[in-house]
């Protein structure tokens, strides 16, 4: 039976939502965001606007956009709707903000790939009213790229056999770790294509890229490498039932409203990034063994490290004093910063740390995170502001979700 991951993304999410919500709105270009664009409707990106740039320049370029803050626990809501229905059109799935994989294989109630597509995308307008693109291969690089050559609102399937035919022809920065400055190398070698980049022996690509020469090596093939080889589910049950697979990472960042050199900001944004992010590690009764720390200073330029901790933990203050040091190390120079972001890898269940064994203190501590989560799972993660996060505290907004943020990506 071939493989068959299917690739499902919320076009437009945040400004489809505020245009589904408010009619007067739809076909006009609308902007979600403050300070920057966090997300554009494609009305608006025929005015040349894009995520990330200055509403200034947006305004510039498209006096007549609406533009909005947003409210991202409607989006939230918006989203698991989406997800549930397309739990009905796979053995599982793997949710980021906007979109999703998912595992079909063997899903054969709806036919061939591109009808249990069109399947999913027409029961996601008629019950949510949204618009999603769906794009189907045989592993989850393909169906991404399917995806993205469906949008806005299509439905493609890289049929097995015609991978080549299909990458062939685009553009050598479609493939996964193309990133501007590899892209720049390769045009200088006169390689604009994934056709082109096909043609570069196996060695040559280790040479000048190392292992992730390899990894481009079998994608411009249509072939998963590196990370991106994972399964979207682990191994079946029984026939027809998958069981789904732990996350490999966890990861939370947002953009600063105000690009800030602050210790104490700072400091609040990042356990709050971290509280988030092990509460959903604790969800999915994980114990973390890596933590990492990303900035992006004022000036753009971006600094990353990180620390694996002396043993697994589900504590927030021991990843909290891990990225702290990170933190440290990471922010030497004399520019503010204006984007943090932290990942927790390396994770272990749950069910290995021996209990019997723990101090009282940690018995304590473990029993306080629980209890806080509850909390905050009944009546939102508001409803409990603990630790440095206090001192974000009459500088942001809040609502039921939390503290509101500029950019919305924290829950990738």
């Amino acid at each position: 039976m071939d493989k068959l991951i299917l690739h499902v993304d919320i076009d437009a999410f945040f400004p489809s939502v505020e245009q589904l919500l408010i009619p007067s709105l739809r076909d006009r270009p609308v902007i979600v965001g403050s300070g920057v664009i966090a997300s554009c409707s494609y009305e608006a990106r025929r005015f040349g606007l894009r995520a990330a740039m200055s509403l200034h320049e947006a305004r510039r370029l498209c006096p007549r956009a609406a533009i909005l803050k947003g409210d991202y626990q409607i989006y939230r809501c918006f989203a698991e709707h989406v997800w549930d229905i397309c739990r009905r059109f796979t053995c599982g799935l793997q949710t980021l903000l906007d979109e999703a994989y998912g595992d079909a294989t063997g899903i054969g109630a709806y036919g061939e790939p591109l009808a249990l597509g069109r399947r999913l995308q027409g029961q996601v307008r008629e019950e949510v009213g949204l618009p999603v693109s769906v794009g189907l291969g045989a592993n989850r690089f393909l169906a991404k790229t399917a995806s993205s050559a469906a949008k806005p609102n299509g439905v493609v399937w890289i049929r097995p056999g015609s991978e080549s035919e299909f990458l062939d022809p685009l553009p050598v920065d479609r493939l996964l770790g193309v990133g501007p400055k590899t892209r720049r190398r390769l045009e200088d070698m006169n390689i604009h294509t994934i056709g082109r980049l096909r043609a570069v022996p196996r060695e040559a690509l280790r040479s000048m890229f190392g292992l992730r020469g390899l990894e481009l090596y079998e994608r411009c093939r249509g072939r998963d490498g590196g990370a991106a080889a994972r399964a979207v589910e682990g191994p079946p049950q029984a026939p027809g039932l998958c069981r789904p697979r732990p996350p490999r990472s966890i990861s939370r960042e947002t953009t600063l409203h105000q690009p800030t050199c602050d210790e104490r900001e700072i400091g609040g944004m990042l356990f709050y990034l971290l509280e988030r992010a092990m509460r959903a590690a604790r969800r999915a009764r994980l114990l973390v063994g890596t933590v990492s720390l990303s900035i992006r200073y004022d000036d753009w330029k971006q600094a990353a490290a990180s620390r694996s901790l002396p043993r697994p933990t589900q504590s927030d203050w021991e990843i909290y004093g891990t990225a702290t040091g990170l933190l440290k190390r990471l922010h030497q120079r004399r520019v503010a910063i204006r984007h943090l972001g932290v990942e927790l890898t390396n994770f272990s269940p749950e069910s290995s740390r021996a209990a019997l064994f723990e101090a009282p203190p940690e018995v304590r501590r473990r029993q306080l995170h629980h209890a806080v989560d509850e909390i905050r799972d009944r009546y939102g993660h508001a409803a409990l502001i603990t630790g440095k996060a206090i001192n974000l505290m009459g500088h942001l907004e809040r609502n039921d979700y939390g503290f509101v943020l500029r950019t919305p990506s924290l829950t990738k």
